[in-house]
């Protein structure tokens, strides 16, 4: 046999194999992390645990933690991260043809907030959706890091300070507080997130279409009642309080019930799942390996 021929055909297995070996049978997960004013946390590297974990059991996944405002650049207005965000998203999915069939999304606490707005502002191919701790109603109280972070405040007074103009222009975290007592100020006084759950009456049609269509596999929200941190805890499965200060769940929200941005319609769909874990602390999910194997890993192993 003419050893040319041989060794073209050798070379040609071999780039087949080569190809094959590299096509990771799993799409590719992009990790959002969440708020902090420090720099020992808020950022991509709160997701180096995690990535371990991925590594450990789904060797070939691409898994890519967002190096973006990260520690006290987390508290940047929203819509300035989402912008940063944006661009860096866009960058990665154009120059890797690995995400050109979808991708997952990660994402903690404010991250969870900040991911969701992108895809109804923009609209991105997601599969699965797995948020961890996620503030989608908002905060009001800011459970036991009331002292560390403002000092000794009344909730009112905290609300009179997050509702001030200059806060909600410098302070993510102001963008996401929601007091509920008072629904006509929370509406004209915070300037994110009523038009991003599409609570006032100029809506955005857009984001309810780019939010449905977006969601491939489905949307996975999880909370924990022993949180510690986002309060109410059920801000993290799209529940809040009523204007009497009692936890509602998500289907007695304006939200849901208008499907103002399309949260009823996944519902309806069965690509919105809701689960309670008791005994997580806030910062748990991003570190205990039984939550990774239980809850997130079957998530991403499809």
């Amino acid at each position: 046999m003419n050893r040319l021929f041989v060794f073209f055909v050798l070379t040609t297995l071999l780039s087949v194999v080569c190809i094959v070996k590299s096509q990771s049978p799993y799409k590719p997960i992009l990790l959002m992390h969440g708020f902090a004013i420090s720099e020992d946390c808020g950022a991509n590297t709160d997701w180096d645990t995690m990535l371990e974990y991925i590594q450990k059991n789904n060797p070939d996944q691409i898994a890519i933690a967002l190096d973006v405002d990260n520690h006290l650049k987390s508290t940047k207005p929203m819509f300035t991260q989402i912008n940063d965000i944006y661009l860096l998203m866009t960058s990665i999915l154009e120059n890797n043809s690995s995400f050109a069939n979808g991708f997952h999304i990660i994402a903690h606490s404010q991250g969870a907030l900040l991911m969701r707005s992108i895809i109804e502002m923009y609209g991105f191919k997601v599969d699965n959706f797995i948020s961890l701790a996620g503030v989608h109603n908002g905060i009001y109280g800011v459970g036991f890091t009331n002292n560390y972070w403002f000092g000794n405040f009344t909730d009112d007074e905290l609300t009179d300070l997050m509702y001030s103009s200059s806060m909600q222009k410098e302070f993510s975290v102001s963008n996401w507080w929601n007091d509920p007592k008072d629904n006509d100020r929370y509406l004209k006084e915070n300037f994110f997130l009523p038009a991003l759950n599409q609570e006032l009456t100029q809506l955005t049609p857009e984001f309810k279409t780019n939010f449905v269509s977006s969601i491939g596999g489905s949307f996975n929200a999880f909370g924990s009642q022993d949180d510690e941190i986002v309060d109410p805890w059920v801000s993290e499965l799209f529940g809040y309080y009523n204007e009497n200060m009692v936890i509602i769940p998500m289907n007695e929200t304006f939200s849901y019930q208008q499907d103002s941005y399309g949260l009823k319609t996944l519902d309806t769909q069965g690509k919105l799942k809701l689960t309670q874990v008791d005994g997580v602390k806030h910062a748990d999910w991003l570190r205990r390996e039984d939550l990774f194997n239980q809850y997130i890993l079957p998530l991403i192993s499809k």
